[in-house]
């Protein structure tokens, strides 16, 4: 029975470290837009965004290497159909030992029908022994 219980660990630490896909962005932290947020159609919607350091605690876990964020149609926790393209190759320089900020502004497309929507942040991450992709959904509300 122990050796049961050990394997499974195991296999679920294995999936877990050799996952291509985390449901977390590993080297940014996003401000805004936040969770839940309303937002109208024609609206000027701030992105603030933060680097982690290249070094943290001595050590370099690696470094992001593309950042795209995308506007699409949802359903509870469903994605459907992608509206829009917000940035593709945000700025993603980090510095070696302190955080960096990042703002861009976007614009709310003025024909987006009210209704529940999400940003994708999907980034490309570079560790110290492979790469992998990483995302975090922002859900947003469009109201009149």
């Amino acid at each position: 029975m122990k050796i049961a219980i050990y394997l499974l660990v195991a296999l679920v630490t294995l999936h877990t470290v050799m996952a291509d896909i985390y449901n977390q962005l590993q080297f940014m932290k996003i401000l805004s837009p936040i969770n839940n947020q309303n937002i109208q159609a024609g609206e000027k919607l701030v992105f603030k965004y933060v680097m982690q350091p290249l070094i943290m605690e001595n050590v370099s876990n690696g470094y992001a290497k593309r950042l795209d964020i995308n506007f699409h149609k949802r359903s509870g926790d469903k994605k459907l159909d992608k509206v829009s393209t917000v940035f593709l190759n945000c700025p993603i320089e980090a510095k070696e030992s302190q955080y960096k900020t990042y703002t861009k502004s976007w614009t709310v497309p003025k024909n987006t029908a009210p209704g529940s929507y999400a940003f994708d942040f999907t980034e490309q991450v570079q560790l110290r022994r492979g790469a992998m992709t990483s995302a975090e959904t922002v859900k947003v509300n469009v109201v009149d």
